[in-house]
């Protein structure tokens, strides 16, 4: 009897210490919505004294409303990493959207939205005189104002769960927006921002250190301290161009991330993935440990293959029929004819060469290695799912000048494909094949080219106990001083946004149509703009996808017209403020106008850097032979991955 009574009274006392958890849970999220409210208010109030300012400013006052702007920014950073993650679109839309026009997404007609926000304020007050933009100044303030006041009216609900997700998500923002300078066009004022998000998150987190310690004591006090010094680090190391970024992300953000998703985890508060419909989720892994981890991007979000098809067997089907040239008209060449594996998937010439040697294509083959981590697809950004993009290829007159129903014959009469499709595609419902079943095994092939496993990668992780010093140098110049890292963001280094990773840029860089003579003119590929039908605008002309640099010194020559040669050259003409730096006047290029001013030294060691990114593990080796064709023995003959 008095075991029964002691075992009553663990479970009495487990119920009671899980309800005073609970409670204290209710507790902190409670305090933390009142702040999150209390900060909106600060947001609002500072913006209001900056306008009040700005209205009674004259041509002298220019100094003093920048020094104002910035404690509006300090508050709409203390308020941003839950104001992001609750309604990342509205703050887009409206409060701290890049300075470019843009479409809007969710209408059938072409309905332009001019930039507005923080960081147009930003590029307006710090890049431009007083005098020439007080106007405008005042306007956009007030559209902000307007839009603030009304949101605030809307209601929202913050669970722990949103807390620990939402400061996760601003570990990744910090990284990959924030110290870039991506978000301070004029300013520069992004390591001051960053101590003011890490501060905030640092106080609201505090109230769930109690909890933490009750079920995971050692990593508690790991990610507290981390937490206070990467706030200290920052202080001490707070100009832009000298601050060591990798080692800010090695030594604080990355043990942050994981430590915190461990706690999350041990505390029982339900994660993400437990509450939303998996269609649902972003791309962006919130299980993922690591901000270069080989599963921090899903990359069955940016496919239509779905993600219970993807097998071993769909691969080796796709593969084959990547290095087989009997999906072209002609048979005699595949994929792999302009997406060479010892090459990174690229061809090594500046545009591919078009069928039966007719010329060439129009433009330069991009590497398939981590491309699936993209929104949209081709250099003119023109498909949204990778198998649409498989069947514009087999049309293209100069590509393979087929079709999918010609191929589909074909492949029938092969016994070897047919059983090839049926193990594949065994759990797939509809006809095996089919087009559907052709663009799922093509999709299921190019999507297994991917991974994080570069010698830097392999660095950041921890895997490795060193990298050279110039790769260091590299990489702190392209996510500070050259501001690559504003394009090309990390980790992918693509035009993929973070911290969601849902949307994908282009750029309008000015790109000549030869680099190499006394007065370059730009191509005249208008790239975007005559890519889908709804970008048929005037800011995406000239405009292209970002690529990745990932495996870049494989994948040469560069450009979408593959103008440059090399490496050297490419840095150049960055460096020389892109178009315009060369003579190209394009009123809506997006690359910075100005000189970048890196010195010879610089221009290496970001080269370094980009070259530690190779990595084609797994990823280059051919079929040995090709399904056997029983009536039609010349197609027996082919060669694997095509005669040219």
């Amino acid at each position: 009897m008095k075991k029964v009574y002691v075992l009553l009274l663990s479970v009495a006392l487990i119920g009671l210490s899980f309800m005073a958890f609970n409670n204290a849970e209710k507790q902190a999220s409670a305090t933390i919505k009142q702040r999150h409210l209390q900060r909106m208010d600060a947001f609002i109030g500072s913006l209001q004294h900056f306008r009040d300012v700005l209205q009674k400013a004259d041509t002298n006052s220019g100094e003093y409303l920048q020094q104002q702007f910035l404690l509006v920014r300090k508050s709409f950073k203390a308020w941003e990493y839950l104001g992001e993650y609750l309604d990342a679109q509205f703050v887009k839309d409206n409060v701290n959207g890049a300075p470019l026009p843009k479409l809007e997404r969710n209408t059938f007609g072409i309905v332009v939205m001019q930039p507005r926000g923080m960081q147009q304020i930003d590029d307006m007050l710090f890049g431009g005189t007083l005098a020439e933009n007080k106007t405008e100044l005042l306007e956009h303030t007030d559209k902000l104002l307007n839009a603030l006041r009304d949101y605030k009216n809307l209601p929202n609900t913050i669970y722990d769960r949103i807390v620990f997700e939402a400061a996760r998500t601003e570990l990744i923002r910090i990284h990959t927006l924030g110290l870039t300078g991506f978000d301070v066009p004029g300013s520069g004022n992004s390591i001051q921002d960053a101590i003011t998000v890490l501060q905030t998150i640092e106080q609201d987190l505090l109230l769930y250190k109690p909890l933490f310690e009750k079920t995971d004591k050692a990593n508690t006090q790991i990610f507290y301290t981390k937490l206070a010094s990467s706030i200290q680090y920052l202080q001490q190391h707070n100009d832009f161009n000298t601050l060591d970024r990798l080692h800010f992300l090695t030594d604080y953000l990355n043990p942050m991330f994981d430590k915190l998703l461990l706690l999350h985890k041990a505390s029982g508060v339900e994660m993400l993935h437990e509450t939303t419909q998996a269609f649902l989720l972003p791309p962006y892994n919130h299980q993922a440990d690591n901000l270069f981890a080989n599963d921090f991007l899903n990359p069955f979000k940016y496919i239509g293959l779905p993600q219970e098809l993807y097998t071993a067997e769909l691969v080796e089907l796709g593969k084959t029929l990547f290095y087989d040239p009997v999906l072209s008209s002609k048979n005699n060449r595949s994929c792999a004819s302009c997406h060479n594996p010892s090459l990174a998937f690229t061809d090594g010439k500046e545009k591919s060469t078009a069928l039966d040697f007719d010329g060439t294509v129009e433009r330069n083959a991009p590497t398939l290695i981590n491309c699936v981590y993209s929104e949209r697809f081709f250099h003119d950004m023109r498909t949204e799912v990778l198998e649409a993009q498989i069947e514009h290829v087999l049309t293209n007159r100069k590509e393979f000048d087929t079709d999918m129903l010609a191929i589909i014959d074909k492949l029938k009469e092969s016994k070897e494909y047919v059983a090839m499709f049926e193990k594949g595609l065994k759990d797939y419902k509809g006809e095996k094949i089919s087009g559907q079943g052709i663009t799922f095994a093509l999709s299921a092939y190019v999507t297994s080219l991917r991974g994080f496993n570069s010698s830097f990668d392999k660095y950041v992780r921890g895997e490795t106990k060193s990298v050279s010093a110039d790769v260091r140098r590299g990489y702190n110049l392209f996510m500070g001083k050259a501001v690559c890292g504003t394009c090309h963001f990390a980790p992918v280094f693509n035009g993929t946004v973070p911290p969601r990773y849902e949307e994908s840029e282009s750029e309008v860089l000015g790109v000549p149509a030869s680099p190499y003579v006394k007065q370059p003119v730009i191509d005249p590929d208008l790239g975007r703009a005559k890519g889908m039908l709804k970008d048929n605008v005037y800011f995406y002309e000239y405009s292209f996808k970002t690529p990745t640099v990932r495996n870049i010194a494989l994948t040469s020559p560069y450009m979408h017209n593959g103008s440059y040669k090399t490496l050297e050259d490419v840095m150049d003409f960055y460096n020389k403020g892109g178009g315009d730096g060369i003579g190209i006047k394009l009123e809506h290029q997006t690359l910075p106008f100005d000189s970048l001013s890196l010195n010879k030294q610089e221009i290496k060691d970001i080269i370094a850097f980009m070259q530690a990114l190779t990595d084609t593990t797994n990823m280059t080796k051919m079929p040995v032979r090709l399904p056997k064709f029983e009536k039609h023995s010349a197609l027996n003959n082919r060669k694997v991955g095509g005669d040219y």
